[in-house]
This record gives structure tokens, sequence and C-alpha cells, in this order.
């Protein structure tokens, strides 16, 4: 088995629990076969793999450890010492939800619903609420008022902002991560909702009997809510409602867990935690692996804002014939909107496995390879394999080509890499994938060298789903194909991603108007909405500049975009 190398990777995902590390390892977009080497003193084995661009690394705690913030220190000691070029680390799993109906407005947690922590007001983004020390007629004070020695990595923090800009769509953003893992079966089960129904909030009256709280059940759309605030971290479980709630008022803390504090002060971790409970007598764990898979969806959405510092070796998983091949898919932009495109696309290839093809074209900006990559994304549990294709020039294919058929069973190095990988696609005993062709040029000219017919490198058996993507308008004529035309999204669409690339928090009715005013004049197309953001600071921009004033803004601006 290959030796992986620890150099190489940049991310520590500390997943403590059996089904939070069972979650996260989900979620990877590429598995990386091999195994570290371990010398003495190593006490831990990590998993390995790539998402979002990111070498990333699944650290857990060994079977039979108690968990709590000391075995949390000690894991995270270790990851440290042993990744020499971590960047930042993302603590993700399950806590106890805190809600407060009696605040204003209430603070209405709910099982499933997913913690992120962060400062709010004067309270830190974590508070250690145990360790301190007994003042006498003082009571108990905090150590360092419950603040940390160390803060989340401000890469995270603005990477959380960018998805919490987003609230109350901010789930939208990662629900369909949780949809790839939501039917996976682990030791206990799957990772689907319990359901609505079997979550009892209950309350504690003067005489210690608990009632079950009435509240108005959320509906479908609105099923799941993210929650940003103070998270409290200790050393025991807790299953104490006075307790519980005694911590919850002095501290305005959302949530509680055992491993942040025990892990912040070795390894900045951004802390993720999908509610399993409410931290009180009734305590179980039916809702962990839902609440887990939430969190762990949450946690993938991060990695896919932030851009990996570099580009990271391209690993492809390939494990056996049953297990395929998955290409690692470009790096994602903002994306919103699309749901009838998506739509189309589904009702196109459908969910069974014959052949299905389809030309997706548009004008160039207009979010067609985000749409492609968003769509394989979502229905990634389609397919066993998913192969991603530069189709701008048959250099790049053959390249492509080469770099896939390294992994494919039987490979022989002295037949063409493009005949083989095609022969593997079209074998009966491989009929579950996708194959994406990126960046199609347009009309097949036999005088132009630099130009090729597209047909030549497409499988022609029986099966398998084939998505061509393209600026050419006739493409899908030429090939008998059915279609879809990307136009540019509509003004509403337009001036959320205007609003989201530029950083705007809270636009007034005159910057909202004014963003859907320059997405419709900008014909909504995302890509050019995307750089147009990034060329003015907020701050200075303030989305308060007119329409008037845009125009001979933009004539400048645009000569220097790329």
């Amino acid at each position: 088995m290959n030796e992986l190398n620890p150099d190489i990777y940049t991310v520590a995902w500390i997943a403590p629990l059996e089904i939070e590390a069972q979650a996260a390892l989900h979620m990877l977009d590429n598995h990386h076969r091999g195994r570290f080497a371990l010398n003495r003193g190593d006490d831990y084995v990590f998993r390995a793999g790539d998402l979002g661009g990111h070498n990333t690394i699944i650290a857990t705690l060994p079977a039979g450890q108690e968990y709590g913030t000391g075995s949390a220190a000690a894991l995270a000691s270790q990851v440290k010492k042993f990744f020499p070029n971590l960047w930042f680390g993302l603590l993700v799993g399950v806590a106890a939800g805190l809600p407060s109906l009696s605040r204003h407005p209430p603070r209405d947690i709910r099982l499933g619903d997913v913690l992120v922590g962060l400062p709010e007001g004067n309270s830190a983004g974590l508070i250690a609420y145990d360790l301190g020390k007994d003042t006498g007629a003082g009571g108990f004070q905090l150590l360092r008022d419950g603040h940390v020695l160390a803060n989340t990595e401000t890469v995270v923090r603005s990477a959380i902002q960018n998805i919490k800009l987003m609230a109350p769509q901010d789930v939208d953003t990662f629900k369909s991560y949780y949809e790839t893992i939501r039917c996976k079966q682990h030791a206990n089960g799957d990772f689907n909702d319990p359901g609505q129904d079997h979550d009892h909030l209950y309350q504690m009256d003067d005489k210690g009997v608990s009632h079950i709280v009435q509240r108005e059940r959320r509906p479908d759309s609105a099923r799941t809510r993210v929650w940003y605030g103070p998270i409290g971290s200790g050393e025991k479980l807790m299953k104490n409602t006075r307790r519980r709630n005694e911590l919850r008022d002095k501290y305005s803390i959302i949530g509680l867990e055992m491993e942040a504090a025990g892990t912040m002060n070795r390894i900045p971790v951004g802390v993720i935690r999908g509610v399993c409970d409410y931290g009180d007598e009734h305590k179980n764990k039916g809702w962990q692996s839902y609440a887990a898979a939430m969190a762990a969806a949450y946690a993938k959405a991060i990695l896919y804002e932030i851009r990996p510092k570099a580009s990271a070796p391209a690993y492809v998983k390939r494990e056996t014939d049953d297990q395929g091949i998955q290409s690692r898919l470009p790096v994602r932009t903002t994306f919103l909107g699309r749901e009838e495109e998506m739509s189309q696309m589904k009702q196109c290839f459908g969910s069974d496995l014959c052949r299905k093809s389809l030309v997706l074209w548009g004008l160039s900006g207009s979010g067609k390879t985000q749409l492609a990559i968003h769509y394989v994304s979502t229905n990634k549990q389609t397919y066993k394999s998913v192969l991603w294709i530069d189709g701008s020039t048959s250099a790049l294919i053959h390249q492509s080509f080469e770099n896939l058929s390294h992994h494919i069973s039987g490979y022989n190095r002295e037949r063409p890499a493009t005949e083989q990988v095609i022969e593997w696609l079209e074998r009966e005993t491989n009929r579950s994938w996708m194959i994406v062709f990126d960046g199609v040029p347009g009309a097949y000219d036999v005088d132009d060298p630099e130009n090729f017919d597209i047909r030549k490198y497409l499988p022609t058996c029986d099966h398998g789903h084939i998505l061509l993507v393209t600026t050419a308008s006739d493409l899908h004529l030429r090939l008998a194909l059915p279609e879809i035309h990307l136009e540019g999204v509509d003004d509403i669409t337009g001036c959320s991603i205007l609003l989201r690339c530029a950083g705007v928090q809270a636009p007034d009715d005159s910057g909202k108007a004014t963003a859907r005013s320059i997405s419709h004049k900008l014909g909504g197309l995302p890509s050019l909405l995307n750089k147009l953001a990034l060329c003015y600071p907020t701050v200075s921009f303030g989305w308060m500049i007119s329409i008037s004033s845009f125009n001979s803004a933009f004539l400048i601006r645009r000569s220097k975009l790329p």
C-alpha cells in the first residue's frame, strides 16, 4: 500500500466520535489510498482525502477512548505535530442545542439544526464554562472570562461569514451535500432525518416536572436553520435542565459540547455542530447520525468557499471497478438560483442509467460550468464514476484521458489512453457513470488543425450519461441531442450574486435596487457579476454608486478584468 506524505495536507477535519468521522469520510470528494508512516509515540491513525481542492485529513478518537476536552487536546496536539503544513482546522460533530424561546426574537433551536461558533457582543465564540476558579463571595470566575487563547483562522471566519450572508437561505449552500449521504449506511442505520414529529423539547416547572413545549411545525422547505453564536465547551456530559439553562442565560450560548476547549489552543479550529439533543434529562443518541451529517455538510460548504493555497496533487479515487473513479471537479464559485435548469437536467438524465446525453450551451460567463458542477455535486450518489474532461482542445482531452487511464483496471501503458478509457466506460459491468466535457468548441472544420470532432471521444454504448458544455449554439443540432440554453439569471438572483460577492452584509433598499439594475444591464451573467463585485472594495463602493456613474466606471474597470 502507498505511503502518504504528511507534508501535503493543509486541512485537519477533527471528528472525535465514530459517527462524526463516518459522516466526514462520506463528504470527501476523493479518498487517498495509502497510509501514513508511524513512529514511536504516534498514537493515532488518520484517514486522508481531498475536498474542494484541499488535501484533508480526518482525525478521530481511537475506539473505546473517553471523549472530552482532555482527549481532544491530545488528538489535536498530535495532529499539529504530525502535519507540519496545516493551514486551518475544523471541529465537526454533534452538540446539545440550547433553545431560548423567551428571548426577542426567540432562539428556536431544534434537533438537526446547525450551530456555528462565532463571537456575539462581548461573548467569545467559544466559552470554556468549567475552566476557572472559585473566588468565594465572588462565585465561580471563568479563566480569561471564558475566552480561549487562539481564534479561528481568519480565512475560516471569512468563509463562514460568506455563507452567513445568505441567511435564511444559507441552508441552500450545504443542503445538497447532506442529500448525497442521507441514505448512506453506518453501523446503526443511515443519516436520514428522524422527523419533526420525534423532536420533543421539554420545559421543567417550579416543581421539577417536565412538560413538552408546543412548537409550531416548520415547513419542509425551512426544515433546518443555522445558528451563529457562542458555544459552551466543558468536560462533563450535560443532562441537567437547570444547569443547562443557567449556562445558557449567563453566557448567551447556543450549544454545549465537549471537545472544542481542548482543541482550540492547539489548532484554531472552526467549530461546527449539529444539534442532537437539548442537554436535558431526556438526552439520547437517536438524532446523532442526522445531526452529524448536517454539521459535516456545512463544513464541506466552508471548504468549498475557500480557494486552496496552491494546486494539490491530482489524486483520483480508484479502489475497485465497483467503486469507480471520481475526478476532481473544478473550483466552485458563487452559485445561486438555476432551480428551473437543475430540474430540466434532472428530468433529462433521470435516475436510470440508460444512455442519456445533453448539451448545455450559452454565452461565456453565463454560469454553464458552475451549473454543471452543481448538478454533478448534487447527484454524485447516482453515479459510481464521474469523469470531468477539459473539452476545449483535442490535446487537453487526451491529457484528461491520460490522467484517468492509470486508474482503471486492466490499464496497459502500451495502448492509447483515450481508447482504454472509452472501452472501460463501454463495459457492461460498468454502467453507472457520468462524463462531462467542459468547454467544447463550435463547428468542426476539417481544415482547421486546432479543431476536432467531439464525437470521436463519446462512448457508443447504450448506458451512461454524457454532458457537453459549450458556447456553441448549434452543437446540439449537429449532434441531434437535447439541449438547455442557459441565459443570464433574473434580476433578483443577479442582485444576490453581486451583493454576496462584494461582501455587502446589510444593503438598504436603495442598494438592492442599484444592484438589481446593474445585474439587468449586464444581462445577469454570473461570471461578470462576480468579477465586477471584486473590482469594487465594499467600503468605497458601498452600493451607493448610481447607475449613471456605473456606466462610466464600468468602461474603465472592464479593461482590467482577466
